[in-house]
C-alpha cells in the first residue's frame, strides 16, 4: 500500500552481542516505541546495499521482553556502531520461536539467511 518496501530507521547501538557468537552478528536498531513497526517476526530486506535477514521482537528464545530490531546484513564487514541504519523490509519470513537448543536456532537463522539470499525486492 505504500507503493515501496516498508523501512525501519534508527541508530545501531550495542546489544547483547549475543548475534556474533552464534555467527550471525546483528546491527541493533534504536527506534523510538512509538514509531510503527511491523509485526514481530523474521524479514528478508536490505540495508546499506546489503541484504538483510531481520528479527523483529522479543527475543523469546532468551526469555527476551523488550522490542529489539536487528538486522544481519549478509556478506557485511564493518562497525555500524552510533551510524544511522535504513532497513527495507521485503519480505515475512516467520514467527520469533523458542527453540529446543541454541543448535536449532543457529540451524533456523542458516534457513532464514538463505531465504534472504533467495528474497526479491517487490515493486
Amino acid at each position: 500500500m505504500l507503493g515501496r518496501p516498508f523501512e525501519l530507521d534508527g541508530t545501531v547501538v550495542s546489544g547483547d552481542q549475543r548475534g556474533g557468537t552464534l555467527g550471525y552478528p546483528t546491527a541493533n536498531i534504536a527506534m523510538d516505541a512509538q514509531l510503527v513497526c511491523p509485526r514481530y517476526g523474521i524479514y528478508a530486506g536490505e540495508a546499506l546495499g546489503h541484504r538483510a535477514a531481520v528479527s523483529i521482537g522479543t527475543n523469546p528464545h532468551y526469555g527476551g521482553t523488550e522490542r529489539r530490531i536487528e538486522p544481519f546484513l549478509l556478506d557485511f564487514e564493518g562497525d555500524l556502531y552510533g551510524k544511522r541504519l535504513v532497513v527495507e523490509l521485503w519480505a515475512r519470513l516467520r514467527d520469533e520461536a523458542v527453540f529446543d537448543s541454541e543448535e536449532a536456532l543457529i540451524e533456523q537463522i542458516a534457513k532464514d539467511v538463505e531465504a534472504t539470499r533467495a528474497a526479491v525486492r517487490p515493486v
